[in-house]
């Protein structure tokens, strides 16, 4: 039976909780309806648990660029919502930490878990009624223009109806792209869903280099020649390939510039692990380190102080230079080479991303057809779009949750008695 004024999220990720918390402060009788059996799976395992943010501190319009050209729609939503009073509201407090380049990193202080149970204790507080285990099959809108929502074990209608389903990437937290096709049954576009923000599996490969990582590097992502973007700071070598903060915002980058993920493979990263120095001056530090010490081998010899002796044992052996032969018996000419290695080590992306691993979403339902002020379609009256579902994704550093928060708080607002 339908409450006047009611309001149906479906959903309960960050998103979703957002919209709801906002739908209730605005005058909502507001439903969650969560396919799970407990809600916030994929918030509780944001950033190993600790739960990364934006830095509240910045102003949320300067988070714009970082969502791509497909992330302009989210100018006025950003403008209008105030990270900083939103944990404040929540009472959620946060911590910060430097890595060994300086960069910091904003958490929440008790992590995803205190997160997840500052929201759900703000809706309890506001009569928001929580459903688990309701994975929603169809959705339609009715004559009187008011929507029916059902599920295996539940149907009920409502005055509003937000999909905060989250995107296709980490199935295993329940999303798994439900939201695509209820937007279908409503007319609207969905653009090609393709996972990002994870490690890349490369040719070579370096699986004895596992778990080194390289403080500072440069990395460039190019395809068919052309640069598509770059990116400077840790580097993680792995199994298969390499990961880490530069790794994981260019496989975005690779993502959006890729109509399928069947166009990964076959992209390059260009990486210079000694960007602090150019390839001449990394030659003249060899040349000094050989006069000092020609005995020692070229893997043991410190060549380079930033990088592993490991991770140049691999290099040379992939300039094909004998890593145990001693530097006074190395020439320029191998130096040159392992140097021209150092500074720019190519490595071709040789499988897309797997959406079981993958953080995020990119593609999604398509954006040119919503209010860009409430999230709301313009093809039907009260249904609204939040979060992972919609086509925009940013990068590390807590841009998707300010997203999913933002847009839900933007879907949610809109008072019962205000004209669609």
């Amino acid at each position: 039976m339908r409450k006047k004024n009611s309001c149906i999220v479906v959903g309960a990720g960050p998103a979703g909780l957002s919209a709801a918390i906002a739908a209730a402060r605005s005058g909502w009788s507001v439903l969650v309806l969560e396919k799970n059996a407990q809600p916030g799976r994929k918030l509780l395992i944001t950033a190993g648990g600790r739960a990364n943010l934006y830095d509240p501190d910045v102003p949320e319009l300067d988070a714009l660029e970082a969502y791509g050209r497909s992330g302009r729609f989210l100018r006025q939503v950003l403008a209008a919502f105030s990270w900083a009073e939103f944990l404040k509201k929540l009472n959620v407090e946060i911590e910060r930490e430097a890595d060994a380049n300086g960069v910091e990193t904003v958490y929440v202080r008790g992590g995803a878990r205190r997160f997840l149970d500052a929201l759900l204790t703000e809706a309890r507080r506001l009569g928001v009624e929580l459903v688990t285990g309701a994975a929603v099959s169809s959705a339609s809108v009715l004559l009187d223009g008011n929507f029916e929502v059902r599920s295996q074990h539940l149907k009920r209608k409502c005055n509003r109806l937000i999909l905060a389903t989250g995107g296709m990437t980490y199935p295993s937290t329940g999303s798994s792209g439900d939201g695509y096709g209820l937007a279908g049954l409503f007319g609207h576009k969905v653009e090609s869903p393709r996972a990002a923000l994870d490690a890349l599996t490369t040719t070579p490969s370096f699986p004895n280099l596992a778990g080194i990582s390289v403080v500072d590097s440069s990395v460039t992502l190019r395809r068919d020649r052309r640069k598509l973007a770059s990116r400077r700071g840790a580097l993680l070598f792995t199994h298969h390939g390499v990961s880490g903060p530069t790794v994981l915002d260019l496989s975005l980058e690779l993502s959006r510039a890729s109509a399928s993920p069947q166009d990964f493979p076959g992209a390059q990263l260009v990486a210079d692990l000694r960007p602090d120095v150019t390839g001449e001056q990394l030659v003249q530090e060899f040349l000094t380190i050989s006069k000092s010490k020609p005995r020692r081998s070229l893997a043991n010899a410190g060549v380079s102080p930033a990088l592993s002796a490991r991770l140049v044992r691999e290099l040379a052996h992939s300039a094909h230079i004998d890593p145990a032969k001693r530097m006074g018996q190395v020439s320029r000419a191998e130096l040159t080479t392992l140097a021209a290695n150092i500074k720019a080590l190519t490595l071709t992306v040789r499988e897309p991303l797997d959406p079981r691993r993958a953080m995020i979403t990119v593609g999604g339902v398509m954006t040119e057809g919503l209010d860009p002020h409430t999230m709301e379609s313009r093809r039907v009256p009260g249904l609204c779009f939040v979060g992972e579902l919609l086509a925009p994704a940013g990068p590390c550093g807590g841009h998707n949750l300010l997203m999913a928060f933002a847009t839900g708080q933007a879907a949610g607002s809109r008072p019962p008695d205000s004209p669609s």
